[in-house]
């Protein structure tokens, strides 16, 4: 990456922001990356911000869409990602009150533990293999930033 001036840091920025959702984190690195030095990166971040290119509370709802649609996340993994990106706590809790309804977020998760369970290979009747099945299950979802009472319970169900 060549480095960059403050105007062509400018035009850089403004168009990565509209082409796509992005954070000050994300944005801040590019520019770190591109041999900026720090008070011009704060600067160009804030008129980021003043110009409504940069909206952390548009990014955190986007985010957290497309994770639980396309990556099928839950709400830990996802606020994991977001603490890591400097997103206040804030902003996290209303995206998932905007985005997050309970009903498709537990389909999501009886989804893919429905898709788990037939790549499991185990006798039904067979109380140990029944077990190790459901331990499979078990961290299959928490891996994946599922609520542990939920996936208890989705879990039971299945």
């Amino acid at each position: 990456m060549k480095p960059f001036t403050e105007e062509s840091a400018l035009l850089w920025a403004t168009g990565r922001c509209a082409q796509r959702e992005c954070c000050r984190q994300e944005i801040a690195k590019k520019l770190r990356d591109g041999g900026l030095e720090g008070d011009i990166i704060e600067r160009l971040l804030d008129r980021l911000v003043d110009e409504n290119y940069i909206d952390e509370t548009r990014y955190a709802r986007a985010f957290v869409h497309d994770k639980l649609e396309y990556d099928h996340w839950g709400r830990i993994k996802i606020t994991q990602a977001l603490r890591l990106k400097g997103i206040s706590r804030n902003d996290i809790n209303a995206a998932f009150e905007e985005v997050i309804e309970e009903e498709h977020y537990r389909e999501i998760l009886c989804h893919i533990l429905q898709t788990k369970i037939r790549s499991l290979h185990f006798d039904p009747n067979d109380r140990e293999e029944t077990y190790k099945a459901t331990q499979k299950l078990v961290r299959f979802a928490a891996s994946r930033g599922f609520e542990p009472e939920l996936i208890f319970r989705e879990v039971d169900d299945l």
